[in-house]
């Protein structure tokens, strides 16, 4: 888990190879085996992100997370957890952050983004 956060750290944004998206679902792969973006993988802009998303039946990350994961009280969080904080307008393309004590890691367009944990509003079990 921990060589995936610093890989994202070292790396530029780049939609399909460096985001959220890869971020949590390479960590998750990194700890469990299971790969929660199978299928998923295969974009390069927004739209495409969303076509592939759709095209698994989820109309966004967060649907995509539910299906896959338990959602448990944000308290309870352990390290390699992901959580969410609110996610304005209703992002559709908007992840999760992976848990680690404090904090949770995540990208998005500026870059690498440390997330306090207080601002987590669900977490779900990994």
């Amino acid at each position: 888990m921990r060589q995936v956060i610093e890989s994202h750290r070292g790396s530029d944004f780049l939609l399909g190879s460096a985001d959220c998206a890869t971020l949590f679902s390479n960590a998750v792969f990194a700890m469990t085996g299971f790969d929660p973006a199978e299928g998923c993988r295969n974009y390069s802009c927004p739209v495409s992100a969303l076509r592939v998303l759709r095209a698994r039946g989820f109309r966004s990350v967060l649907e995509l997370v539910e299906a896959n994961f338990v959602e448990i009280p944000v308290t309870l969080a352990q390290r390699g957890d992901l959580g969410f904080p609110e996610i304005p307008n209703g992002e559709p393309l908007m992840s999760p952050g992976v848990i680690d004590g404090p904090v949770a890691f995540s990208m998005n367009e500026t870059g690498f983004v440390i997330l306090p944990r207080q601002i987590l509003q669900r977490a779900f079990a990994v």
